[in-house]
């Protein structure tokens, strides 16, 4: 089953501070001697009705370029409390608008860019690739000693399945679908060594380093589409059809859906002869060829069947990296989707996004996903804010967007990004939490 809780990145994919680099700051590498996984973190003021939240997306090579005091120093005076930094990530072609040192910079796609702690990883044969500078310096490491300094939680951007690079190397270990093909930017949740390589790197990340918490995105199931260099679709496949060729028919997830007593063979039939009718008729469809999930279930209890258990094997991995993971630790567990009560009692945050939208917008966003969420329920809930591509269009617009936030019941902002807003938006940021 399609997650229903689009990503920041689906989310990007569908909306359509100028300063000197100091010399390079020279981290130690990976010599921390103590687990910071008990060390309670750092709290902002959250009495009367102060905003909880307000963080910036953000990724090391920040760090590296423009050096952590710097970077730091300026999130501190301009308001921000939430130093959400990229831990691994998938890959970019980015414009850098206000970077001293380039204008465009494409990623190495699918790294870390934290020093991983291998012993962690022996349950499984997958382990974190580490980016090319990240082993001139610990970068998280060197951000985490200077969090008291500047007032800043850290909070671990941490990306799962989403990894093109593991994914061409372990093939065996991504989505498979419906035909045995793989889908290589997609790692399955349905084989141990992807939940192995999930829980390892949580662990790595809440262990070793002062992490406020864990924000997790891309623990689920990938979809078929994903962005490659000309990836193309002449069929013109309908989004029913997309999800049905993005499937997860990994034998080792077919074998836990049987030992539950689900017919996954009848589920894959329906699915097989959905899709091969598509591709025999195109550019035209049957009379009778659906055109939604619910449809297709419908039609087939088997299938509905199969797409409950997906989706339950990925609550229990939210639940695993929850109890195991983070076990013996203040690290928080934080996701990017809306909440859900099904995982709602090991979450410490979810999340809204209003990227591109105007203040009355984000107003009606943030109070209809607010108003899901049941009073008992005490966590975080931010709301994501987009930097470019339109909205915000000025200094105060930026201001009445964060005070729709406020009025709407998210607990604060998180920007979208630095490495990427213009540094004129970034600069209105310190008048937009002014007194919020």
């Amino acid at each position: 089953m399609k997650s229903p809780h689009l990503s920041r990145r689906d989310l990007l994919q569908l909306s359509g501070l100028v300063a000197v680099a100091p010399p390079k700051l020279k981290g130690s590498r990976r010599t921390l001697t103590r687990s910071y996984g008990r060390q309670k973190p750092n709290r902002s003021d959250s009495s009367g009705n102060a905003l909880v939240t307000k963080g910036l997306f953000m990724h090391a090579w920040d760090l590296r370029d423009e050096g952590a005091d710097s970077v730091m120093g300026w999130m501190n005076d301009s308001g921000l409390n939430q130093m959400c930094i990229a831990a691994c990530y998938h890959s970019g072609w980015f414009v850098h608008p206000h970077s001293a040192g380039r204008r465009a910079f494409m990623t190495e796609g699918s790294v870390a860019y934290f020093q991983p702690d291998e012993k962690l990883y022996s349950q499984t044969p997958l382990r974190p690739q580490l980016a090319s500078f990240a082993g001139e310096a610990n970068w998280l490491a060197s951000a985490g000693e200077r969090l008291d300094k500047y007032k800043l939680r850290m909070i671990s951007w941490t990306i799962g399945t989403h990894n093109t690079r593991l994914g061409l190397m372990y093939p065996q270990y991504t989505q498979r679908n419906v035909y045995g093909d793989s889908i290589p930017h997609a790692l399955s949740i349905g084989h141990d060594a992807t939940r192995e390589y999930l829980k390892a790197l949580c662990r790595d990340l809440a262990i070793n380093y002062p992490m406020y918490g864990l924000q997790l995105e891309s623990f689920g199931w990938m979809q078929l589409r994903h962005g490659h260099h000309h990836e193309r679709d002449l069929t013109d496949l309908t989004p029913l059809e997309q999800e049905l060729l993005g499937m997860c028919f990994n034998p080792q997830t077919i074998s836990k859906a049987e030992n539950t007593g689900i017919d996954a063979g009848k589920a894959r039939e329906v699915v097989k002869g959905t899709l091969d009718a598509a591709f025999r008729e195109a550019p035209g469809r049957l009379r009778d060829h659906p055109r939604s999930m619910a449809e297709l279930e419908a039609r087939s209890p088997d299938l509905k069947a199969y797409n409950r258990f997906r989706q339950e094997l990925e609550d229990s991995l939210i639940v695993e990296i929850k109890q195991q993971s983070l076990k013996g630790t203040s690290c928080r567990l934080m996701l990017q989707g809306g909440y859900r009560k099904e995982i709602a009692q090991v979450c410490d945050g979810f999340a809204t996004w209003a990227y591109g939208q105007v203040p009355a917008k984000v107003l009606e966003i943030v109070k209809r996903t607010k108003a899901a969420i049941p009073d008992s329920w005490q966590g975080e809930f931010p709301c994501y804010i987009r930097l470019g591509m339109g909205v915000p269009t000025s200094r105060q617009q930026l201001r009445d967007i964060v005070l729709a936030i406020k009025e709407g019941g998210s607990t604060g902002p998180i920007f979208y990004n630095y490495s990427e807003s213009p540094g004129k938006m970034l600069g209105w940021i310190k008048g937009a939490l002014a007194g919020v």
